[in-house]
């Protein structure tokens, strides 16, 4: 092998291993604020018209043990929101809202305005006092089996930020 065709490998092994881990673009696995890592208590709040995904929650909570499931988010310190993503924004009629109204931004939470793929669900948890929205993911709800993985984001989130 000549001799600059050696130098030039060299330099571009060393480049890529030395180059730290590349993230995709469409790597959109959101990561975990401390207050769910410190969080105990959750609420499950369907939005949904589906029962059978509310009691999917309900039992993969449980199965999964990281949560005490409550009855009312007073007493949630964070809150799991199961939506299709068809929020209603609150505005006050007859009066010009500032655009820093906070009552309002209290109810935009993350991805609220994003579509969801029919037979998904948005996954969403938001800090129970705040009403501010922690960590969103979609997942595919559209049969049993798939039901049974819609926690699987959140799941990975931990692990991930654990690590």
């Amino acid at each position: 092998m000549k001799p600059h065709l050696f130098a030039s490998a060299l330099v571009i092994l060393a480049t890529f291993l030395l180059s730290p881990p590349l993230v995709h673009a469409n790597d959109r696995r959101p990561s975990l604020p401390t207050s769910v890592l410190s969080a105990r208590t959750i609420y499950v709040d369907n939005q949904t018209t589906s029962a059978e995904l509310q009691n999917t929650a309900y039992t993969e909570l449980a199965k999964w043990g990281r949560f005490q499931v409550v009855d009312a988010p007073q007493k949630a310190d964070i809150v799991l929101r199961l939506s299709h993503g068809n929020f209603v924004k609150f505005v006050p009629g007859g009066e010009n809202v500032p655009a820093h109204d906070p009552k309002v931004e209290k109810q935009n939470w993350i991805g609220a305005d994003e579509a969801v793929p029919p037979g998904s669900t948005r996954i969403s948890l938001i800090d129970a006092k705040s009403g501010n929205s922690l960590w969103s993911d979609i997942r595919k709800t559209d049969s049993p089996k798939a039901a049974t993985h819609m926690l699987d984001g959140l799941r990975n989130a931990f692990d991930h930020k654990q690590k």
